[in-house]
């Protein structure tokens, strides 16, 4: 009894909500949870008592009452997608075919332009009523609103295949009986529908790679309906010729019954575009597929040779076109086309790098010539110098003190400083390190280097302090001061109360620092 009121009271307080002259949509989706979890009590209850009578005219009360509140809901928030949604699915979860038929018109006719509910609706008629005629009418409906979407296009593309595929499992499965068979149609059975279809979402809709590949993706699995796949890209490629992705789906299809062919319609492709992304995409299937031709790597240097020729795009191309050839080891034909792209673009420097590191036998002379087109560039020169440095280690020292005076020279004080210190010792690395502040401000990676240099000798703690004394002064950071504290208190414990007094006067906060030392 206590139940039974608790029930009557909740009942009460919601019906009395959702007669409100302004109700609320939170109040009806709280009533429809309330009934929803009280129906999966009584259920839980009735499995637990053992009870088998339980009469169809309770449950279809309580079925007919959710319906009820989701109704009313509706005809106050007819717009909501959301809702007719969760609506639908509790029709298909509690089989009531009727009001979710109802419910369907309703939908659509409020929210014709919600793809979704339309594709619902469909697939409903489909695979629940098997009624194929209803779907297709559906999905023409629904294209009056809808012609733009490729989704829809897609879905009614799927329908008319699938349709076809059962029809052709079924004649098989009757072959060997007496029962007759209704004739159908040849050109029924070869697509010709879906055929029709994708032709005209070709005119609607703007067939870009995703939408392509959603396209693909119904008929991938269909071994019947494979021959699709080459009509699906051909027809594609009468709207869109130079769409590089469509070429290589081609290829991908015919190469697994003939590679030449593939190989042919690739040349196509290529003579039609000759741009540097499509013989990227070209090499890369290729590669992808090279356990299919007899020599890929001859097949990629006839490819990359005849690219001397072709336009020239961005530099990143180029350089994600060499990648691919130096992971296979195939860079036959790619100089020329590197060269090409250097010549349009003197003043490029990851070109210049890229073809001075991985496709040049002299790398010293062609870095001279990238030197005269870019003559104050700092890593052609520090490239340049290591390269000298491994031919002739005085030309490079000589070569080393006639840069370093450049204007422009200032980022390579502490690749100087490091080679002065490997080749002539530390001396001359102090002469250096002085000589080189009449024609640069120093960096404090510079001065750290020097440090480290000078730490590493014996017996050195005034030319080190001097460092350190140069360091804070030049880039007084709290880390350079804690480093010559920490440096004196292992070398030289007579300067620590010197050092800490100047530290002090910059950085108070140092005092705990120093206490704890």
């Amino acid at each position: 009894p206590g139940e039974a009121k608790s029930v009557i009271k909740m009942r009460t307080d919601f019906e009395y909500k959702m007669r409100r002259r302004i109700s609320k949509k939170s109040d009806f989706l709280r009533f429809i949870d309330y009934e929803l979890k009280l129906e999966k009590l009584k259920e839980a209850r009735i499995l637990k008592c053992g009870i088998n009578d339980v009469s169809e005219g309770a449950r279809y009360r309580s079925l007919q009452r959710i319906h009820f509140i989701f109704q009313k809901c509706l005809r106050k928030h007819k717009n909501d997608v959301q809702l007719w949604t969760r609506y639908i699915l509790y029709c298909k979860q509690v089989n009531s075919s009727r009001s979710l038929g109802l419910a369907f018109v309703e939908a659509l006719k409020h929210n014709p332009q919600c793809v979704s509910i339309w594709i619902m609706s469909a697939k409903n008629e489909m695979e629940t009523n098997k009624n194929i005629s209803a779907a297709r009418s559906i999905f023409l409906q629904g294209l009056k609103f809808n012609n733009n979407s490729p989704k829809l296009w897609t879905e009614y593309f799927r329908l008319e295949v699938l349709h076809v595929e059962k029809l052709q499992k079924r004649r098989l499965l009757l072959q060997g009986c007496d029962k007759p068979e209704n004739e159908l149609n040849s050109d029924f059975l070869a697509y010709k529908t879906a055929k029709i279809v994708f032709v005209n979402a070709l005119k609607n809709i703007s067939m870009s790679d995703e939408v392509m590949t959603g396209f693909v993706d119904v008929i991938k699995n269909l071994e019947s309906a494979q021959p699709l796949v080459r009509f699906l890209h051909e027809t594609a490629l009468k709207k869109y010729p130079e769409n590089t992705s469509l070429w290589i789906g081609l290829a991908n299809y015919v190469i697994n019954k003939e590679a030449s062919k593939s190989i042919s319609i690739l040349k196509t492709a290529f003579k039609l575009m000759g741009s540097l992304e499509c013989l990227l995409a070209i090499v890369q299937f290729i590669v992808m597929n090279k356990n299919k031709f007899e020599d890929f790597k001859s097949l990629i240097v006839e490819f990359v040779g005849t690219g001397s020729n072709a336009k020239i795009h961005d530099p990143e191309s180029v350089k994600a076109l060499g990648d691919v050839l130096l992971v296979q080891s195939v860079t036959g034909a790619f100089s020329t086309v590197l060269d090409n792209a250097v010549k349009k673009y003197p003043t490029n420097k990851m070109l210049r790098l890229y073809k001075i590191q991985h496709f040049c036998e002299d790398p010293l002379k062609e870095i001279e010539v990238a030197l005269c087109a870019l003559p104050e560039d700092t890593r052609l020169w520090s490239e340049y110098l290591t390269q000298l440095g491994f031919v002739d280690i005085s030309n490079c020292k000589q070569k080393w003190d006639e840069v370093i005076k450049m204007k422009f020279a200032a980022p390579l004080v502490t690749e100087y400083i490091e080679f002065i210190y490997s080749y002539c010792g530390i001396a001359d690395a102090r002469k250096a390190f002085h000589t080189v502040q009449n024609w640069h401000s120093i960096s404090e990676t510079a001065i750290t280097e020097m440090l480290n240099y000078e730490i590493a000798q014996p017996n050195n703690v005034s030319d080190v302090c001097n460092m350190y004394n140069f360091l804070t002064s030049q880039f007084n950071t709290l880390m350079n001061w804690e480093s010559y504290i920490s440096f004196c208190k292992q070398q030289c414990p007579e300067k620590m109360s010197s050092v800490l007094w100047k530290c002090r006067k910059y950085f108070p906060e140092i005092q705990q620092f120093g206490a704890s030392l």
